[in-house]
């Protein structure tokens, strides 16, 4: 090829490319913009430490409210709920971020997703040592009080078994050597 060729492409290819990017990036705009359904989601907490979030917010109805708080649930946060899995990255749901989960120290909380139809609710459960629960039966509210009640006893259970094994006894290593009890 000829110099004279090799320059114009050139010139050719330095007029047109800023052209070409500025089309690819209007023409990705809307999927962009757009990546996924943004939730707002409520936050919980109760005085044992445990936290009940539901998704999106504004579909959270009265019976549903009132059932939370008769579980003893005081709201304490709100915001943009995130995609994020269990501690094991096993499943993922919307929750809140984990700063949030954080700032009020939650281990263990459940997770509520209210349908599209206004009366079925989805559960998950968020759980240090095993991970994110999604059971796939969607609930409705007269349910989840005994449901929610259950949850919360097996974590009261798991608590307790926690402080047990971290509790420390004065010479209680050599009482099991001398008595044989190991």
């Amino acid at each position: 090829m000829s110099p004279g060729k090799d320059n114009m492409r050139l010139k050719f290819w330095k007029t047109i490319t800023p052209a070409l990017l500025a089309w690819m990036a209007i023409l990705a705009l809307p999927f962009t913009a757009e990546a996924g359904p943004r939730y707002i989601y409520q936050l919980y907490t109760n005085p044992e430490n445990f936290g009940l979030v539901i998704f999106p917010k504004e579909r959270i109805f009265p019976e549903l409210e009132q059932t939370v708080q008769s579980l003893g649930f005081q709201k304490v946060d709100s915001g943009e709920a995130v995609m994020r899995p269990g501690s094991k990255k096993e499943n993922f749901t919307y929750m809140m971020p984990r700063e949030v989960q954080k700032k009020h120290r939650l281990e263990k909380f459940i997770i509520l997703q209210v349908l599209s139809d206004g009366v079925g609710i989805m559960v998950g459960i968020y759980e240090q040592e095993f991970g994110l629960t999604l059971p796939t039966k969607v609930f409705i509210v007269s349910e989840l009080e005994d449901n929610i009640s259950k949850t919360l006893e097996i974590f009261r259970k798991q608590t307790r078994l926690e402080k047990e094994e971290i509790e420390w006894i004065p010479d209680a290593i050599i009482k099991r050597e001398l008595t044989g009890n190991y």
